[in-house]
């Protein structure tokens, strides 16, 4: 094994996979003034994901963004020369296995790969990736709006592995929790996950409605959006996959996503991403006038 670096803020990180939390990862990165590369397979989507990236800064903020946050024209482009190839494609874990196996083809042999991956055990991935003391999962919630990033690995990590991606975590402003025995889910993601399925089961059964759900957790908690709002956040779509995960995992009768998430999302209704979901955007209920004093009717 080649002597593994520790993290260089002057190196380039290459971010594979242009969707929701691909998006917000590389704008996390470019913000902190990272050489950050970003490529996805679909033409076009980087390219978009870069424009909304920068929508969410002004000023000199955005001008770090513009100046660090370079579309890649192809995967070796994205990677060569970088420290960390860093993916974020649906939670397949089949189809991470095989963009891992390309992303480690390309990547400089001390380079670090990792992935942005919800509910999938690291170790499978680990053992395929071609490189499983350099491996580390790694769980982010929105960096806009929270810190906190989880982070889980194998038995076959490398102790430089662990304080490369501590060390990545905190340049770009998220304090990392690490998952210290591997399980399915992480830590607080399971507890999250808790939450997750008995709202949806709420819902599914029609005991109560997303917007009461959520209006009673603001005002509990005090926070700016509920459990539906925020899976709307996250993308009903990757709500999915994750459930799908746990049942697949678990063969519980109680683990798959309930069928009206699963209609919403074939029917081209994934929440922020996608305009409509639980709730409609860019003004979604959750953040008018009278929403919490149940004035709006939800």
């Amino acid at each position: 094994m080649h002597d593994l670096p520790a993290f260089d803020p002057s190196l380039p990180v290459g971010i594979v996979g242009a969707g929701v939390m691909g998006t917000k990862v590389t704008w996390a990165c470019a913000r902190a003034g990272l050489e950050t590369r970003f490529f996805d397979l679909e033409e076009g989507k980087a390219e978009s994901s870069r424009a909304l990236a920068l929508s969410w800064s002004e000023g000199e903020e955005r001008a770090a963004i513009d100046r660090h946050l370079i579309v890649a024209a192809s995967l070796k482009a994205a990677l060569e020369g970088a420290q960390l190839g860093f993916e974020n494609v649906p939670e397949r874990l089949a189809l991470k296995q095989a963009v891992h196996a390309e992303m480690s083809a390309v990547l400089p042999g001390n380079a670090y790969l990792g992935t942005n991956a919800s509910a999938l055990m690291c170790s499978p991935m680990a053992e395929s990736c071609g490189r499983p003391a350099q491996f580390f999962s790694l769980n982010f919630t929105d960096p806009r709006v929270s810190k906190l990033v989880e982070l889980m690995t194998a038995d076959t990590v490398a102790d430089e592995t662990i304080a490369f991606a501590e060390a990545w975590a905190r340049v770009i402003g998220m304090v990392p929790v690490r998952t210290r025995k591997e399980q399915l889910g992480y830590s607080f993601n399971r507890l999250w996950r808790v939450i997750k399925k008995e709202v949806l089961r709420q819902i599914a059964e029609g005991h109560a409605t997303p917007g009461d759900i959520d209006r009673a957790w603001m005002m509990t908690f005090g926070t700016e959006m509920g459990p539906c709002g925020l899976m709307d956040d996250i993308g009903l779509h990757s709500v999915v996959a994750v459930e799908k995960v746990y049942h697949e995992a678990s063969g519980d009768p109680a683990d798959p996503p309930p069928d009206f998430l699963v209609r919403m999302v074939e029917a081209g209704e994934l929440g922020v991403a996608s305009g409509s979901g639980f709730y409609n955007y860019p003004e979604p209920a959750y953040r008018k006038s009278g929403f919490l004093d149940g004035e709006d009717g939800s």
